[in-house]
């Protein structure tokens, strides 16, 4: 762990326990002078977070952000759940200059940085996963796996589930089940059909987990049978879902999935572009599953802030016609030996398993406390989570799970950030996922600011 500080650079100096620090007003005066030059030239659909906070970031080091105002963040979302390392781990920042220096971008071509990141990547993944295509953004891998379960398989037909997130892509969306961001850009690809998900809070067939069966699995082979053309390529599933609400998909809900796979001769594509690198408490979450997919997609975490994405899955399916000739794969900056290095860095970093399991210890510390808040707090339904992937949803009243306003979503999200913690909801769940090196200090301090915010929040509505 000592090349994992949880500060560094120019925070290194800073004590954790006086941590956070906001001396300003949000946003401060340097960080709204800031904000109207960007905002002459930005266009005005960025995060809601970012919206409602406009607050200008500086620099970070470790789960610490500071703002230009000289304000300190405690991080409780790894900027977008890509900073799972903590921000610019040192090991990481060196191979970048250096690598930076040799080469910048070379097209696709082979690298010595792309052969140790694969070899390092396949030691992380069974033998059934480790041959790789490589591109720059989730959304991008989740289309090129679309393409390449058509190719393999020769059907059309998707089948994805209630409150998934693949991407902003047109197909993306098209999988997406309910956000209202896929809203007025449809109609979408053809061919995409939805399932309900395990929600167990809000079971989606109107049953109690204790005695449910997982009835919710089982209503994928009706889809199958009545909503199809029974020309199904491909399942695809976030083993735990993290856009849609932190759902924990229980293993018995993707063992079906398997076995409907396995039935059909469709692909079980697990999306761990958001699960991965170690953000539930493995390597990767379909470890704690049992359950082995055709297809995994991965990103995010995987290059410690460097755009990166990929596919593993066997070869014979990754070379088959016509997603393996030669040019079908290729992307401008896939598989950029800066990605490769520092991808290489990043898994280096994980090797030892070290961070892992401190990421274990600390994120079921914070699930507990989570859950000792609800016991205090009416305004929280559901605690729910798996490592550092956790959620808080907000109800008006437990009985009726009648979700908060997002107003109220968005006035949490301000008063944390006034105490300094800085997260990227908005809505009636808050997501919970500082990077995996937070540590004991900073991830307790985060969790008592948590306390207080929810305390000002039921004060003023009355809940």
């Amino acid at each position: 762990m000592s090349d994992l500080p949880a500060t560094g650079g120019a925070l290194a100096d800073l004590d954790e326990r006086l941590l956070p620090s906001v001396r300003t007003e949000l946003p401060g005066p340097r960080s709204a002078q800031l904000w109207e030059r960007d905002a002459r030239l930005h266009a005005s659909n960025s995060s809601p977070a970012a919206q409602t906070l406009r607050i200008v970031i500086e620099d970070a080091a470790g789960a610490l952000v500071r703002d230009v105002d000289g304000n300190v963040f405690i991080d409780f979302c790894s900027g977008a759940v890509v900073a799972n390392l903590g921000h610019s781990p040192p090991s990481v920042v060196a191979v970048l200059r250096d690598e930076a220096a040799r080469l910048m971008h070379f097209f696709d071509f082979p690298t010595r940085p792309r052969a140790d990141f694969f070899e390092a990547l396949a030691g992380t993944l069974p033998s059934e996963l480790q041959t790789f295509q490589m591109y720059s953004t989730g959304a991008e891998a989740v289309e090129a796996a679309l393409r390449l379960a058509k190719s393999y398989t020769g059907r059309y037909e998707f089948i994805s589930f209630f409150n998934a997130w693949h991407g902003r892509t047109l197909a993306a969306m098209g999988l997406m089940g309910g956000f209202p961001l896929k809203h007025g850009y449809g109609p979408f690809v053809a061919g995409m059909h939805h399932s309900p998900n395990a929600y167990c809070y809000r079971c989606p067939v109107g049953l109690v987990r204790e005695s449910c069966e997982v009835a919710c699995a089982r209503f994928v082979d009706r889809v199958h049978e009545q909503a199809s053309e029974r020309e199904l390529a491909a399942v695809i599933v976030e083993p735990v879902q993290g856009v849609g609400g932190v759902i924990v998909h229980p293993p018995e809900f993707l063992s079906h999935l398997r076995e409907l796979c396995d039935r059909t001769g469709a692909l079980l594509i697990f999306d761990e572009i958001l699960t991965g690198v170690g953000r539930t408490g493995t390597m990767w979450a379909f470890e704690q599953s049992g359950v082995l997919p055709d297809v995994v997609l991965a990103g995010k975490g995987l290059a410690s802030g460097y755009p990166i994405s990929l596919i593993a899955s066997r070869r014979e399916i990754l070379d088959t016609l016509p997603f393996g000739r030669p040019a079908h794969g290729a992307s401008t900056f896939a598989s950029g030996n800066l990605a490769c290095a520092l991808g290489a860095a990043t898994l280096a970093l994980l090797a030892d398993g070290t961070v892992l399991a401190d990421a274990r210890r600390v994120g079921a510390s914070m699930l507990a406390a989570l859950r000792d808040l609800q016991d205090r707090h009416p305004i929280i339904g559901d605690v729910r989570g798996q490592g550092m992937l956790l959620a808080v949803e907000l109800v008006q009243d437990r009985t009726t799970k009648q979700p908060v306003d997002r107003a109220i979503g968005a006035q949490l999200l301000v008063a944390l950030a006034r105490r300094g913690v800085l997260t990227a909801g908005g809505g009636h769940i808050l997501r919970i996922t500082p990077p995996l090196v937070i540590g004991d200090t900073l991830a307790s301090r985060g969790i008592e600011l948590l306390d207080d915010a929810l305390s000002e929040l039921e004060r003023a509505h009355g809940l």
